[in-house]
């Protein structure tokens, strides 16, 4: 029996439900998902890839891809936006991998690379927004610094340690080192 974080079907289902809420957060709430003054409350969830990966990474590419053909910003939004979260995504995940400090060290590390996916969206999605809303280059920066900081250094960061609280994943390892051992166990009475 494979462990199931690693069956392309689990993989699927976490990257459709991420791209889907995201999606539904910007549609829902358009008034402050938008321009250089936002508090994207969808942007909650890209702290969420520091324990899915790549298959959240996907998805919030894919959600903010969707999310954003409502705001009338064009191409360079939807592209720009989509590869802003994945790049964040992607690298707080790996940064996150390795995370090996506890307590509150753990949180002061955890918290430095959610600060990390902040920077990128307040130095890309800042900068094209800028450019495409013709304003100084500071003023965007500062107006999606602050957002993001609310959405993911605030709220991400609240979800992410709620679901690291919930234990799962420490079950989810440990099923999967009694499968590992499962598996040994009856390779060794097959060759016998």
């Amino acid at each position: 029996m494979a462990y199931y974080k690693d069956s392309l079907s689990y993989k699927v289902a976490i990257a459709a439900i991420i791209a889907a809420l995201y999606t539904v957060l910007v549609w829902l709430l358009p008034f402050i998902s938008f321009l250089v003054w936002q508090v994207r409350i969808a942007d909650c969830l890209i702290p969420q890839a520091l324990i899915f990966g790549m298959p959240a990474a996907i998805g919030l590419a894919i959600g903010c891809f969707a999310g954003n053909l409502i705001g009338g910003l064009g191409i360079i939004d939807y592209i720009g936006g989509a590869l802003t979260n994945f790049l964040a995504a992607i690298v707080g995940y790996y940064l996150e991998k390795r995370n090996t400090n506890k307590g509150f060290k753990r949180i002061l590390i955890t918290q430095l690379i959610i600060t990390i996916q902040t920077l990128f969206n307040v130095f890309i999605v800042g900068t094209y927004l800028s450019y495409l809303l013709e304003m100084p280059l500071v003023i965007s920066w500062l107006g999606i610094l602050i957002g993001s900081l609310v959405s993911l250094n605030i709220l991400g960061f609240l979800i992410y340690e709620a679901l690291r609280q919930t234990n799962l994943f420490t079950l989810e390892n440990q099923s999967a080192n009694l499968d590992v051992a499962v598996q040994y166990i009856s390779r060794k009475f097959a060759s016998n």
